[in-house]
C-alpha cells in the first residue's frame, strides 16, 4: 500500500503536468475547430509538423531525467543539478535547430501533395510554433529535475496558469476582441508561443530561487558541460529521441493519409487523435512516475525495487485506462462537443472517439513499458520496437485501410490500435526477461552523473 500511495502521489502531479502540456494544444485546436474547419486543417498539419519535433526534444532529453532520478537514488544531488545545466543547454540547441527546420514546412507540406493554399497555411502555424520550441524544451528539462526531485507539483501549478493565459489568449486571438482583428488558426499559434516563453522561465525561476534544494544541487561549472560526462546521458536520449520521433513521425504520415481522404475525414481525425494525445499524458505521467522509482531503485542498487515499481506502474494505468475507454464508450458525444457543432463531422467521428478508448489502453501501455526499459538501463530496444510497429506496420495497414479498403479515418485508428498491441506484447516480453534474470535486470552498469 504505501508503494502505491508513493507511486499515485508522484503518477498524479506529473500526469497532470503532461495533460497540462497537451491541454494548451487541445485547447487551441477547439477554439479553431468552432472558427472552421478550413482553419482546423491547417492547424492540425501545422501543429503536427512541430509537435513532431517537439516529441523528438523530449525524447532527447529523457536521459537527464532518468540519469537524475539515479543521481538522487545514489543521494547525489549536486550530480542532478549539473545533468540538469547541461539538459538545459542541450534543450536550447535541439530547440533551435527545430526553428530552422521549420523554415522549410511549406515546402515539405506542398511536397507531401496538399493544395498549395493549405500548405501554405499549415507553414505558417509550423513555423510560428516552432519559434516556442526552445523555451518548450527548456521547461521540460526544468520539469524533469522536479520530477526526479520528487517535487513535480510546481509544474503543475505553472502549467494550469499557462493554461488559463493560453485560453484567454485564444479568445481573444482567435476570435479577435475589442479591435482586435480576429486571426483565426494563426492567433492560436501566437498565444501559444507567448505562453510557451512564459512557462520556461516560470520553471527555471522556481528552481533557482524557490526549490528548497536548489543550495544543494551545486553552482554552474565549466565541467558540467564537459563532452565526456553527458556520454551516457546522450547515448540514453539519442535511442529515446528516435525511438519517439519514429513514433510521432509515422503519426504525422497518418495525419497526411487522413488529408488525402478528404477534409472532413481530416477533421474528425482531428479530433480523435486530440482526444487520444490529452489520454496519452496519462501514460507518459504514470510512466515518467515509474520510470523515477525504477531508476532510484537501480541507483539504489534494488533489483526487488525495480520490479515492484515496475508492476505498480502497469496496474495503476491499467486500471485508469480501463475506466476512461468505459467513460468514452458511455459519452462519447459529450466530448465531441467541445470541438465542433456539426452534425455531419461528429457522425465521423463519434465511431473514432468510442475507439480511442481500447486503443488508448494498449497505445499508452507500450509507452508505459518502455519508459520502465529505460529506468532499467535498455537503450535500443524499444526503438527498434517502435521501428517495426509503428513504420513496417502501422503506416502501410493505415494507408491501405484509410485509402484501399475505403474506411477513412477510422481506418486509420484500428491500424494505430493493431500497432500499439504489437508494440505492448513485444516490450512486455523483454520486461518479464528482464525481470527474471539473477542480476535483477540490471540492463546497463549504474549511471553515471
Amino acid at each position: 500500500m504505501a508503494a502505491l500511495v508513493g507511486l499515485a502521489k508522484l503518477a498524479l502531479p506529473i500526469s497532470a503536468s503532461r495533460v497540462g502540456q497537451t491541454a494548451m494544444l487541445a485547447v487551441d485546436s477547439m477554439m479553431v475547430g468552432h472558427y472552421g474547419t478550413d482553419a482546423l486543417a491547417g492547424f492540425a498539419f501545422g501543429s503536427s509538423v512541430v509537435q513532431t519535433m517537439q516529441i523528438i526534444g523530449l525524447g532527447l532529453l529523457m536521459g537527464g531525467m532518468v540519469e537524475i532520478s539515479a543521481a538522487v537514488g545514489r543521494g547525489r544531488l549536486d550530480e542532478a543539478g549539473a545533468i540538469w545545466r547541461r539538459s538545459l543547454v542541450y534543450a536550447l540547441a535541439i530547440g533551435l535547430v527545430g526553428v530552422l527546420l521549420a523554415t522549410k514546412a511549406p515546402d515539405l507540406l506542398l511536397a507531401t501533395g496538399l493544395s498549395a493554399e493549405l500548405a501554405e497555411r499549415a507553414g505558417r502555424i509550423a513555423m510560428i510554433l516552432a519559434a516556442s520550441l526552445p523555451a518548450m524544451l527548456v521547461y521540460i528539462a526544468s520539469v524533469m529535475l522536479l520530477e526526479g526531485l520528487g517535487r513535480p507539483a510546481a509544474a503543475v501549478w505553472i502549467m494550469a496558469g499557462a493554461n488559463l493565459v493560453n485560453l484567454a489568449l485564444d479568445a481573444v486571438l482567435v476570435f479577435g476582441f475589442a479591435g482586435i482583428p480576429a486571426l483565426g488558426a494563426e492567433g492560436a499559434a501566437l498565444g501559444t508561443l507567448a505562453v510557451r516563453i512564459g512557462v520556461a522561465l516560470a520553471a527555471v525561476g522556481f528552481i533557482l530561487w524557490r526549490l528548497p534544494e536548489r543550495t544543494a544541487l551545486g553552482r554552474p561549472a565549466l565541467s558540467d558541460h564537459a563532452w565526456a560526462a553527458g556520454r551516457r546521458q546522450r547515448r540514453m536520449g539519442v535511442a529515446e529521441g528516435l525511438s519517439m520521433g519514429i513514433e510521432s513521425g509515422a503519426f504525422a504520415t497518418m495525419t497526411l493519409f487522413a488529408g488525402w481522404a478528404g477534409a472532413r475525414e481530416l477533421a474528425a481525425y482531428t479530433i480523435a487523435i486530440n482526444v487520444n494525445m490529452l489520454l496519452f499524458m496519462i501514460a507518459v505521467g504514470v510512466g515518467g512516475a515509474t520510470t523515477v522509482r525504477v531508476a532510484q531503485a537501480r541507483g539504489r542498487d534494488d533489483p526487488a525495487g525495480m520490479v515492484g515499481a515496475a508492476w505498480m506502474g502497469f496496474a495503476v494505468f491499467g486500471a485508469v485506462a480501463l475506466a476512461v475507454a468505459l467513460a468514452l464508450a458511455a459519452q462519447p458525444g459529450g466530448v465531441l462537443a467541445l470541438y465542433t457543432n456539426d452534425p455531419a463531422l461528429a457522425a465521423l467521428a463519434v465511431p473514432m472517439i468510442v475507439l480511442i478508448g481500447p486503443v488508448h489502453l494498449v497505445d499508452g501501455m507500450q509507452r508505459l513499458i518502455s519508459n520502465v526499459l529505460r529506468g532499467y538501463g535498455e537503450t535500443w530496444l524499444p526503438t527498434a520496437s517502435h521501428l517495426l510497429c509503428y513504420v513496417a506496420v502501422m503506416v502501410p495497414a493505415g494507408h491501405w485501410l484509410c485509402i484501399g479498403a475505403g474506411l477513412g479515418a477510422y481506418g486509420l485508428v484500428l491500424a494505430i490500435g493493431a500497432a500499439s498491441l504489437l508494440a505492448t506484447g513485444l516490450l512486455f516480453t523483454r520486461f518479464l526477461w528482464l525481470s527474471r534474470r539473477p542480476s535483477g535486470g540490471r540492463a546497463a552498469p549504474p549511471l553515471e552523473a
